[in-house]
């Protein structure tokens, strides 16, 4: 530890609780530089260790290198990448620039590779797949190749503002460019609060089990590189590799969405053994239904289970804790910091209980956001601003997620939360996966389509029956289609009006 407790980052050898993300990365490498700060493993199984002070030394060699182009303040760098060492060390080298880090999907396809550039106009693109026209494009290995005879000492420090830029499809389809208009690094205050939220710490064994262009996993992992942990990090995702490498690496903390969550207990495998040296697991990006939630704080200490509420759009953040969740079952929590409101179509407050729109506001260290190619989100007086789900408070502030607006199903004249349906057809032994969309119909506007992941022949008037103990009628799907996958992208989450259009052209 390289403080005496003059900073509650143990890392912090300066005067200010702020530091640059090179800064902290620099301090690590000369605390503990031969230790493991990434382990690396590939498709095939193979593993490989890049210690901190390769960390630090090859994101200096591509700061330098990027700088000699020319590329710094006021400057973007995308990185279509998966997930690699050399991925994380390109982020810490392009802050270390004070240039704009935008990660997109290494599987993005041209035309929507296009429209991301159009919106950022990145200096360089680094890809190994196709390259967008008319934008200085690179693979890794020329960039390694180049920035090999670059000086592996860091640059002058600097701040990157804006830091990072996050592309997102939501549950639209239309991607949308929000910029962090905030510096790389952290604070004391900042570290103290992820900590508090997510159940991390100190020097932890982490597994990264989410691609770095999304927004949970980005933070996860370069929050846990701060604060000091061996990442470990999977080439595969899927959820036989998460699970193998949480018991042999006895892994400490993990953040995933509920998809893989689902995935990991359906394993022929499973063992609750398996994940035994969990100190902390910490879910978001999608809705978690009650009882796959009840499933996994079966299986491991509640205290242990963390979730968080957020967006994009930097709108707000809830969390809970598992033993909390218990006292507030369904529950996504309260904000760190901040207020939430309930409001109906009129922007009426309403009172406890009682669903309406959620509205956000962080108070005054509200983040700071630009938005590149949408309308920024209207505000209030009071800093409260909305994405558009859908929610209740109870007496105690706690808030409860009911669905995204573009998600709420008006059929017959009634609205129809997807998530409630999904919920219940996910309650049923054959079900694994559900999804539930409105398909357009002439008499009732909307009909309730169902589509299903099942793990053996199940009958639409079974589920039928089966669903009348939760729902009342009007909310039953009329129409059932079964699929041996439900697509999701990559960062696994639907896309609505892409299942919608597949749905129609098949017939349904």
């Amino acid at each position: 530890m390289a403080n005496a407790g003059k900073h509650f980052n143990i890392f912090n050898e300066g005067v200010e609780s702020c530091f640059t993300a090179g800064r902290q990365l620099a301090c690590i490498a000369r605390v503990k530089p031969d230790a493991a700060a990434i382990l690396y493993v590939s498709a095939e199984g193979k593993e490989s260790v890049t210690t901190w002070r390769e960390l630090e030394v090859l994101s200096n060699q591509l700061a330098w290198f990027l700088l000699d182009r020319g590329i710094g303040k006021g400057n973007s760098v995308m990185a279509a990448l998966p997930n690699t060492p050399l991925h994380i060390a390109l982020a810490f080298g392009i802050w270390k620039t004070g240039a704009c880090y935008v990660p997109v999907s290494n599987r993005t396809p041209k035309r929507n590779m296009d429209e991301i550039c159009a919106c950022v106009a990145p200096s360089l693109v680094v890809t190994n797949r196709g390259r967008p026209d008319g934008y200085t494009c690179m693979s890794t290995a020329e960039l390694r190749e180049l920035a090999g005879s670059m000086p592996g000492h860091m640059p002058p420090d600097v701040q990157a503002i804006p830091n990072l830029a996050n592309c997102s499809g939501g549950s639209t389809g239309q991607t949308k460019v929000i910029e962090q208009n905030m510096p790389a690094g952290e604070s004391d205050e900042g570290l103290r609060a992820w900590f508090s939220v997510s159940g991390m710490g100190f020097e932890m064994r982490q597994l990264l089990a989410g691609p770095l262009f999304h927004g949970a996993p980005h933070s996860a992992a370069f929050n846990g590189l701060y604060a000091g942990n061996l990442l470990i990090m999977p080439a595969s995702l899927k959820a036989e590799t998460i699970l193998s490498l949480i018991e042999k690496h006895q892994v400490e903390y993990v953040q995933m969405v509920p998809t893989l969550m689902q995935r990991i207990l359906e394993l022929p495998d499973f063992s609750p053994e398996k994940l035994r040296s969990l100190k902390a697991l910490c879910h978001t990006g999608g809705v978690c239904s009650r009882d796959l939630k009840l499933r996994w704080l079966e299986l491991m200490p509640p205290e242990r289970v963390y979730e968080i509420y957020s967006m994009t759009e930097c709108v707000g953040m809830t969390h809970i804790r598992g033993d909390e969740w218990l006292r507030h079952p369904g529950s996504v929590g309260k904000m760190l910091s901040g207020s939430i409101s309930i409001r109906d179509e009129r922007g009426r407050e309403l009172p406890a209980r009682e669903t309406g729109e959620i509205f956000m506001s962080w108070g005054p260290g509200s983040p700071r956001v630009n938005y590149k190619n949408v309308p920024p989100l209207a505000v209030d007086g009071k800093g409260f601003r909305s994405v558009g789900d859908m929610g209740w408070l109870d007496e105690e502030g706690y808030l409860y997620f009911a669905d995204r607006r573009s998600d709420m199903i008006v059929t017959g004249g009634e609205n129809v939360f997807a998530a409630e349906v999904e919920a219940v057809l996910k309650k049923h032994r054959k079900v694994t996966d559900a999804v539930v969309v409105g398909l357009p119909d002439k008499d009732w506007g909307h009909r309730i389509h169902a589509i299903l992941e099942c793990s053996g022949p199940v009958s639409d008037k079974e589920l039928i029956k089966f669903a009348l103990n939760y729902l009342p009628p009007y909310k039953m799907p009329k129409s059932f289609e079964f699929v041996e996958t439900i697509p999701r992208n990559e960062s696994g989450k639907l896309v609505r009006p892409a299942l919608i259009e597949e749905s129609l052209r098949k017939g349904f």
